[in-house]
């Protein structure tokens, strides 16, 4: 019950000092403009003291002034500081790009085993298994790239769409009608493309252990020169089988 009357006690005082303070600045105000008004209609009648009047309205409009303008300020400076304040929160509150990598698990942003479409290598296979229409069939799905795994679901190969139109493009060129569907993976790796042979650039892969964050993939990319995926694998050990799968594109995604 007591608490009650306080709050409510508490509520009147503020209703009371909410109220005096409108009406105060109400009555200064219409005191200033009408302080205004008259002394400017009195210098502008009387011409035998211009002068005087004048000068008399001269020292009064600054005051005037001076009390709506603190009016003014009374009524604004609270709500401005408030804003000021809140933009600097959100502004503190806001991670950076580098906090928010560091901040996220890799759990959280990597396409998980059973959504990754690949090209698995059957057990006592190799890369013959593979041909130029198993890669195809994956990135006809609308993916723009192709992983190859092995039978244990460990991570061989990722190959992007460019890389193999590449090969496909300079192998027409250079050996018209040698590109079939059944060109098999095997042939490809030793193929030149630019500075580089197909099986070392189809072969730059990092990898992570399911406990990494996003910066930590995104370092263990980077040291990769090249590289442009990441494999999430129990302890980060490239034999181990795939967990998750992250690419370049998904560390710009989660800024």
């Amino acid at each position: 019950m007591a608490t009650t009357d306080d709050q409510t006690q508490a509520e009147n005082k503020g209703w009371l000092e909410t109220s005096f303070k409108n009406h105060l600045a109400g009555i200064v105000f219409l005191i200033s403009a009408g302080g205004i008004l008259y002394t400017a209609h009195d210098a502008s009648v009387a011409a035998e003291s211009a002068v005087n009047k004048r000068e008399i309205f001269n020292i009064l409009v600054p005051l005037f002034g001076t009390w709506v303008g603190t009016i003014l300020a009374f009524y604004f400076s609270r709500e401005n500081f408030e804003s000021a304040n809140a933009s600097v929160r959100r502004m503190a509150d806001k991670l950076t790009p580098e906090q928010v990598l560091k901040e996220t698990s890799v759990r959280q942003a990597m396409k998980i085993r059973s959504a990754i479409k690949a090209v698995i290598i059957p057990s006592g296979k190799d890369d013959d298994t593979v041909t130029l229409k198993d890669l195809q069939d994956i990135l006809n799905q609308g993916n723009s790239r192709a992983p190859v795994f092995r039978a244990d679901n460990s991570a061989k190969y990722v190959i992007h769409d460019s890389t193999l139109a590449k090969f496909v493009a300079d192998r027409a060129m250079t050996q018209p009608g040698s590109v079939t569907n059944a060109t098999k993976l095997s042939d490809m790796l030793p193929y030149k493309i630019g500075a580089e042979d197909f099986k070392s650039i189809v072969g730059k892969i990092a990898f992570v252990g399911l406990n990494a964050s996003l910066s930590d993939a995104r370092d263990a990319m980077l040291a990769v020169k090249g590289a442009q995926d990441v494999f999430v694998t129990k302890s980060g050990r490239p034999e181990e089988a795939i967990e998750g799968w992250l690419t370049n594109t998904d560390f710009a995604r989660d800024l």
